[in-house]
């Protein structure tokens, strides 16, 4: 069952983003998959490293694309990835500590679920209405999209 499926209302309007984005979500519900069998902490780990790896890689090109296009909202959109990636450590920590923790998978996974839709659909679409209108700039003028 798919907890979480890609939609348009996802789209950032950059092909390498809105596919990295697809993938953080087959992750996603790999993870509600690993959280609804708690006994097997190993797949859990596993699912959560492959998260965090790609979501890391993820980020980093992801602000790449605001520090192009909006500048000046890279510095919050870094603290939004480093807070992410800091509950996710969290996490782990207690993954680690407990080899079979009753409740935490599924808190992780809404916490990934929730936070993953607000941040698309708030800040990661301030970036994208940029790129749309300074596409929309570029083709009014005759000029290609760069």
């Amino acid at each position: 069952m798919r907890h979480v499926e890609w939609s348009n209302r996802f789209s950032v309007g950059v092909p390498e983003l809105d596919a990295q984005h697809a993938r953080i979500i087959e992750l996603l519900n790999d993870m509600a998959e690993a959280a609804a069998c708690p006994e097997d902490g190993s797949r859990l780990r596993a699912v959560l490293s492959g998260l965090k790896a790609h979501a890391a890689a993820h980020f980093s090109a992801e602000e790449e694309v605001v520090r192009q296009v909006a500048p000046e909202l890279l510095a919050f959109h870094q603290g939004e990835h480093l807070k992410f990636l800091s509950r996710v450590r969290e996490f782990t920590l207690a993954l680690d500590a407990d080899a079979r923790p009753p409740m935490l998978p599924l808190e992780l996974f809404h916490f990934l679920k929730s936070w993953f839709e607000d941040h698309i659909q708030g800040v990661d679409m301030q970036y994208a209405a940029r790129l749309r209108h300074g596409a929309g700039e570029q083709s009014g003028r005759g000029g290609a999209p760069e």
